[in-house]
């Protein structure tokens, strides 16, 4: 069974707006936005089991670029 998630690193009103909008396009994932030690902002994204995300058949890429298009 995976045991990841996708981390995405930035700006942080980029990863406070990919919070809001990102929709993985296979689950119900939830997202959460925090920070790493360094106080780097970071995007983790739990994707629901058995979603060929999580698995690593297909990328977030798509759904993470479509929620980042309309950056304020």
């Amino acid at each position: 069974m995976p045991n990841f998630t996708d981390l995405i690193a930035g700006p942080a009103a980029l990863i406070a707006h990919i919070a809001a909008s990102y929709s993985c396009g296979h689950c119900n994932s939830e997202t959460e936005a925090r920070s790493d030690p360094h106080g780097n902002p970071h995007l983790v994204i739990h994707h629901d089991d058995g979603c060929p995300v999580l698995e690593g058949t297909l990328s977030s890429l798509p759904d993470t670029l479509r929620a980042a298009r309309n950056t304020p």
